[in-house]
């Protein structure tokens, strides 16, 4: 596992992102995480919600536009209600990085952006307070194609060489499983960095402790025990991405939050 993954302060104003979310949890400020609608950007979205959760970090929440209405990335509608939620520092996931005049917009209403993206970036860049993106042109990183949720596992891993007191050693291992969910669903190359995200993150899938995840599988008659990227390909990430297509997001976002198993069973039954 260490052995094929790179160091994440090789990702361009990594330190700057990881320094100023740690600031953020150090004072208390809100956090808005906005993650695209697809199955790259929520689970992306739910893996920074559950890391916060993990390390004890409430004072944050998550926000997915609905694709019909809002379209994608950033909007002005969208980042005005953050602000009037008191927001203070907001993440992107999977988007944000053509989003020049959203960013600029969330600037003047005293809001910070981190961008997290890996999507093809301009020569220009916006002016968030800092944007980590394996494909900028400035970019150093050994592995030019992770995907969103790829991106946001390199923040988690850069907090905590930062600051490992703040979780367990090994504890963040168990969100690999959303890692390898984006991975196989956001069809990226399984070969290098993501080769190793996809294989640990199917072997979290397999031990599934996510009563969402486990009705959805059980529906569709897949031994959790031997899950395939076939079965996430082709049987999970549709449902996921469904959820969008039919203007619910949040209900892809609750299938994977979701605790109590009657309402995972709902959500699952919705999905399909």
């Amino acid at each position: 596992f260490e052995k094929h993954l790179h160091n994440p302060f090789l990702l361009p104003d990594m330190k700057k992102a990881v320094d100023r979310i740690l600031k953020a949890i150090e004072k208390n400020e809100k956090i808005t995480i906005w993650s695209d609608y697809d199955a790259d950007g929520i689970p992306g979205g739910v893996l920074l919600r559950d890391f916060f959760k993990l390390i004890g970090f409430n004072n944050f929440t998550n926000y997915i536009p609905n694709r019909h209405m809002e379209g994608y990335g950033l909007n002005l509608e969208g980042i005005k209600e953050i602000v009037a939620q008191k927001t203070k520092l907001l993440i992107t996931v999977d988007c944000g990085i053509r989003d020049y005049k959203q960013i600029e917009t969330a600037n003047k209403l005293g809001m910070e952006v981190i961008i997290t993206d890996h999507h093809e970036s301009s020569d220009k860049l916006p002016k968030a307070f800092a944007i980590v993106n394996p494909k900028r042109i400035d970019s150093k990183y050994p592995e030019k194609i992770l995907c969103g949720a790829g991106v946001v596992w390199k923040i988690i891993e850069g907090i905590l060489k930062t600051k490992r007191d703040l979780l367990e050693e090994g504890q963040e291992k168990w969100l690999l499983d959303l890692v390898g969910l984006a991975t196989l669903s956001d069809m990226v190359p399984l070969v290098g960095e993501n080769r190793v995200l996809a294989h640990f993150g199917l072997f979290v899938l397999r031990k599934n402790r996510r009563p969402g995840l486990s009705k959805l599988l059980s529906m569709l008659r897949i031994n959790k025990n031997n899950l395939t990227e076939d079965d996430v390909t082709f049987m999970i990430a549709p449902r996921i991405n469904a959820a969008s297509r039919m203007g619910l997001p949040q209900d892809a976002f609750k299938l994977l939050t979701v605790e109590d198993e009657a309402e995972a069973e709902v959500f699952a039954k919705d999905l399909d």
